[in-house]
């Protein structure tokens, strides 16, 4: 029974030396074998290289109100209105008008939040894409800072508990396209 055992141990492994010198054999000499890797194309590295490549690739930035250092664009050159957040909310959302005679592609800006006695409660720094035609208006959306929805923006809808909050926007710098 022990020669039979053994005889069948070594016809398998003859079986898988064969078989593995044949898949040896069938690729070329100094080819790897075919590995596929996922690779996130969202990550934040190639988003910063791609912003900045879109900044290097036809675009300016105006980043005070010095009207000989920006080619004559300054910062109050855009404006923010309709400012949203209610109380139950995971988001907010403003509008931002482009009062430039070029479309502005990006923005970078400070939120303050503010209880009504003027109190910080809160203050955020942002980098934002945009598509804003020279005069026009579009909206943005951005994540929450009131991660427990206990806030409402004193012009939105309140909660049964939430307290009231203004905010102040003011712009660091925006990209303009040549």
């Amino acid at each position: 029974m022990a020669a039979g055992h053994n005889r069948k141990f070594i016809s398998e492994t003859l079986i898988l030396c064969v078989i593995a010198a044949c898949a040896a054999t069938s690729a070329p000499s100094g080819m790897a074998r075919k590995v596929n890797l996922r690779l996130k194309s969202d990550s934040k590295e190639m988003r910063a290289e791609a912003r900045q490549e879109r900044t290097a690739k036809g675009s300016f930035l105006v980043a005070s109100q010095c009207r000989d250092c920006n080619n004559g664009y300054t910062l109050d050159q855009i404006s923010f209105s309709g400012f949203d957040k209610p109380a139950r909310s995971s988001s907010e959302s403003f509008f931002i008008t482009n009062h430039t005679d070029r479309t502005m592609s990006g923005l970078s800006l400070y939120i303050e939040y503010l209880t009504p006695d003027g109190r910080q409660l809160h203050k955020q720094f942002l980098k934002l894409d945009c598509d804003i035609p020279a005069g026009e208006t579009r909206k943005a959306d951005i994540k929450s800072w009131d991660t427990q929805h206990s806030f409402h923006y004193h012009l939105s809808p309140a909660g049964k508990s939430s307290s009231p909050f203004t905010v102040r926007i003011d712009p660091v710098s925006y990209r303009l396209r040549f």
